[in-house]
């Protein structure tokens, strides 16, 4: 009598019966995939006694080169041996098992995955096997380059942030050096220099500035290729921000005896919603371009709005330079790219800016683009789609910012130095008036230490100076302290563990609050958001300037009580 198959479930095997139904076996072949039989025999060695037309033609063997063999009789060799050790398995554990070997086929080698299931009479006796097989080659080879392309991925997010932690140290290493020499130029400034004395004094600071435009460049380059520019969205006044960059930048062109233009059309609204910091990144990015290539004539800022057009916002920068050939200006806004023609000089620099400025204006959803004709000059164009805003709407983004402690402020391109022979030193007059102002300084370079030292003493602000975090914890529950000016990296204690450590203190206490201020030569934005986290009032990064440093401290001493 033949045998039949009943499914019961479950993962410990089928049971038979008898029935007088057509022969299973003969179902097989309707299978799409590979499925074979094994009877397992007196001596408990398991045996083909049916297979599929697709098993066979997976196996490449006929049935009659099967039935009655085991796996080791039928592919012999170390294919045999595996098949036989898996099937003797099931036997013995009584259990399904899915595994998955290679397999020779043709000039390949396929991966079979196989399920074998236990089959029981009604006695509970094993008499056979099923299993059914499948070809996962294409899976695997699917699974494997998935798993190929996250382990590529992991390592080039692996690069990116170990090239972040490159740029972020080279950075402070630069900036701290740095405030050294800006700071000690600004202060010998303030002194009686002759013409002579005042040109060197320039000279080392519009380098050091140079320098430090070259490491902000690199770093923000740095952030575009790993597409972490961020936006932060806010009403702006672009009338204002046009105004303040050609106030700042009148003194560069106005050295080079050009005349700086500010050409804002009356009709065009006076405020929009979106990244002014971007916005005027990008508009000091185009001018300082124009002033560095134009020898004679003017630069002019204008701004237009059409209404109804796609990119309604226009702003363009126009100036009288060289002008650029049109197989050049598809170059301009590539990195680390300048035109380099003999009839042209070549300018200082990295060659980002403008690399920078495209990337800038298509992440805020605009285009950029130049018209320029040989020795007539060149026209940078904007267009940008920006909401419009009020007034209102300005004043209340501006309160915000200010009670956030927003100190996102935009790139700061510093040529107040270029000045004439004849200026004087610092009114000192015009300083704060902070005596017996008691202030905290958290500093482990000597020579930073000695620059907010000489900022600071014309106020005759109370100065202690302490090297480490653990020094300024000390120091701070040993005294009484209106400011505190706090380093972040520093030995054997940082700064942000310092200011967590000085709020738990005052909190124990039931004090007021000190203000805490970052003054440090870490710039990215995490430093900031790591320090207003640990408890800090603000963040000044180094290098940094005499007004900026004092116009902190007042404002903290303001906040104190002290004046």
């Amino acid at each position: 009598m033949p045998v039949w198959v009943e499914v019961r479930g479950g993962t410990k095997g089928i049971a038979l019966k008898d029935s007088e139904q057509i022969n299973p076996f003969a179902l097989l072949d309707s299978i799409a995939f590979a499925v074979f039989v094994l009877e397992i025999g007196q001596d408990g060695m398991p045996r083909y006694v049916a297979a599929n037309a697709p098993a066979l033609e997976h196996t490449e063997f006929t049935w009659q080169e099967i039935v009655g063999k085991t796996a080791l009789e039928v592919f012999g060799g170390v294919v045999g041996q595996r098949g036989l050790a898996h099937h003797l398995s099931v036997v013995a554990q009584a259990e399904e098992v899915t595994y998955e070997v290679p397999f020779p086929q043709g000039n390949r080698v396929a991966l079979m995955r196989t399920t074998l299931s236990p089959l029981f009479d009604r006695a509970g006796k094993l008499t056979h096997l099923v299993g059914s097989s499948m070809d996962v080659s294409a899976h695997k080879e699917r699974d494997d380059a998935l798993e190929l392309t996250r382990i590529a991925k992991d390592k080039a997010e692996q690069a990116v942030r170990a090239k972040e932690r490159f740029l972020a140290n080279v950075s402070h290493e630069i900036r701290t050096p740095m405030n050294g020499i800006m700071g000690m130029c600004e202060l010998l400034r303030d002194t009686v220099l002759d013409d002579q004395q005042r040109l060197y004094s320039e000279t080392i600071y519009n380098s050091a500035n140079a320098l430090l435009e070259i490491v902000n460049d690199v770093l923000d380059f740095s952030k575009i290729q790993s597409e972490k520019i961020s936006l932060h969205v806010e009403a702006f006044s672009l009338r204002d921000l046009i105004s303040e960059t050609v106030t700042l930048l009148g003194p560069r062109a106005l050295n080079k005896g050009l005349a700086l233009v500010e050409d804002y059309a009356q009709d065009a609204p006076d405020a929009f919603v979106g990244d002014g910091t971007r916005v005027r990144q990008v508009v000091l990015h185009l001018v300082g371009n124009a002033i560095k290539f134009t020898e004679t004539g003017q630069i002019r800022v204008g701004v237009t709005y059409e209404e109804g057009a796609v990119l309604p916002l226009r702003i363009a920068v126009s100036d009288t330079g060289v002008g650029i050939a049109p197989e050049d200006q598809e170059m301009v806004f590539s990195a680390f790219e300048q035109v380099d023609r003999p009839e042209m000089q070549r300018e200082e620099g990295t060659g980002l800016g403008l690399a920078i400025t495209r990337a800038v204006v298509e992440r805020m959803g605009g285009k950029v683009s130049v018209q320029s004709t040989r020795g007539e000059g060149s026209t940078f164009k904007v267009c940008l789609n920006f909401p419009t805003a009020t007034s209102a709407d300005v004043r209340a983004a501006r309160d915000r910012a200010e009670a956030l402690g927003d100190t996102d402020h935009p790139p700061r391109l510093d040529f107040e130095f270029v000045s004439s022979p004849e200026r004087a030193p610092a009114d000192a007059s015009a300083l704060p008036n902070l005596k017996g102002l008691r202030v905290l300084v958290a500093e482990d370079n000597k020579t930073n230490q000695l620059v907010v030292k000489k900022m600071l003493a014309p106020t005759e602000a109370e100065l202690t100076f302490v090297e480490d975090g653990q020094e300024a914890v000390a120091a701070f529950e040993a005294g009484d302290w209106d400011v505190v000016l706090m380093d972040l990296l520093m030995p054997v204690m940082g700064g942000l563990e310092a200011t967590r450590q000085i709020r738990a203190l005052e909190a124990e206490r039931h004090l007021k609050p000190c203000k805490i201020i970052a003054l440090t030569a870490n710039t990215q934005t995490s430093d900031v958001d790591a320090s207003l986290e640990a408890g800090m009032d603000d963040f000044l990064s180094k290098p940094f300037r005499k007004r900026e440093l004092l116009s902190m401290v007042a404002s903290a001493a303001r906040s104190s009580g002290e004046t």
